[in-house]
């Protein structure tokens, strides 16, 4: 009889780093139900509640900013990296692990180098076209680095990195198997405006004047706008002080059928949410974090703007007017379908199963 299976996923301290985790262990699960799929790092962000509400917990292990800090930083980290190391030791004895998944944060180079030491196989995921300095340390002692762009290929060695995708949740992966119908004069067109874990001020204070912009252009909109750590009290205000229905809420349980309704996805432009938005086959708007590590937000959005699946615009070149004619001209059928399409064209739905292929090949007969 074979032995069960058992993997220790590493997450990182944002919900975008959570929901892949948790769509590879829906994956995990469709591939064996008896898969023990643990979780570890650092207790610093939203895994803890993320996981809690779906049954899983997180055990901690510490970790430490090493990069972008001074040198008293980095000698101020390093007894908890050997804290770090020493947890996730116990937590890999304890576990039986014997195939470790790191998804980046803080905590990954402490299990996965015990990992490593153990004799467990070691594996990453660099969500982002521009890696980031954790997975660029990390890479050589991976036996695979899966990646979530084709555009990071460069960045890797050839021998080990393996195309995969940005896994999703089944909910929305199913998205891509659905078709999608073209916005009309008929009704509203529907923007899905998202948060990131950190809250959108920008986003809060800059797209119901956007959006008024659009109604004043002729073109008549329903927003539904996730605000994240924003008061959804002052956001709604605005939205009603600029004459735009909206719905609004700090979080959407039901991000699937978000996605199924909106016609225009304005977001950061995470690897999590373009993901999302491709399965769903819905363009976007994406404004890059100004302040994101290697500036790899504007990477990722360059990538979508490229393919023809959206618009990209950076904070600093936001201007209400031009922009709206740019959106507008977006959503109207031929051009919004072309964008559709495109988005479609840089999905991988089946990301997390292709992830969970592959490491069924690395752990052969060593479970």
């Amino acid at each position: 009889m074979p032995e069960r299976r058992r993997v220790l996923v590493v997450v990182g301290p944002t919900a975008g780093h959570v929901y892949p985790a948790l769509a590879l262990a829906e994956a995990w699960h469709a591939l064996d139900p008896a898969t023990d799929v643990r979780f570890a790092g650092a207790l610093d962000g939203p895994a803890t509640r993320l996981l809690g509400a779906r049954g899983f917990r997180l055990d901690p292990v510490s970790g430490s900013q090493l990069v972008n800090v001074g040198v008293a930083g980095k000698l101020a980290a390093v007894p908890r990296v050997v804290a770090g190391m020493a947890q996730a030791r116990r937590l890999l004895r304890a576990h039986g692990s014997r195939l470790v998944i790191g998804l980046g944060g803080y905590a990954s180079g402490a299990v996965l180098l015990a990992g490593r030491a153990l004799g467990a196989r070691v594996t990453i995921h660099e969500a982002n076209v521009v890696p980031g300095v954790a997975n660029r340390l990390l890479a050589p002692v991976a036996h695979r680095v899966y990646l979530g762009f084709a555009a990071t290929a460069p960045a890797f060695s050839a021998r080990k990195r393996v195309l995969t995708g940005h896994p999703v949740r089944a909910d929305i992966a199913a998205l891509a198997g659905e078709r999608r119908a073209a916005p009309d004069r008929e009704r509203p067109a529907r923007v899905l405006v998202l948060s990131s874990t950190r809250g959108e001020a920008f986003l809060a204070a800059r797209v119901p004047a956007l959006l008024r912009d659009l109604e004043r252009r002729g073109l008549v909109v329903e927003a539904l706008h996730q605000t994240g750590e924003v008061a959804p009290g002052d956001v709604a205000h605005a939205y009603r002080r600029h004459g735009v229905k909206a719905t609004v809420a700090p979080y959407l349980d039901e991000i699937a059928s978000a996605y199924r309704w909106a016609d225009l996805v304005i977001a950061r432009s995470g690897a999590g949410t373009i993901a999302e938005a491709a399965a769903a086959g819905v363009p976007s708007l994406l404004v890059p974090l100004g302040d994101a590590s290697g500036d790899h937000q504007a990477a990722n959005a360059a990538v979508v703007a490229g393919a023809g699946a959206g618009l990209a615009v950076r904070e600093t070149e936001w201007r209400d007017e031009a922009l709206a004619a740019r959106v507008v001209a977006l959503l109207d059928g031929p051009a919004w379908r072309t964008a559709s399409a495109a988005a479609r064209a840089l999905a991988m739905p089946d990301a997390a199963a292709r992830i969970v292929a592959d490491c069924e090949r690395l752990m052969a007969g060593r479970w």
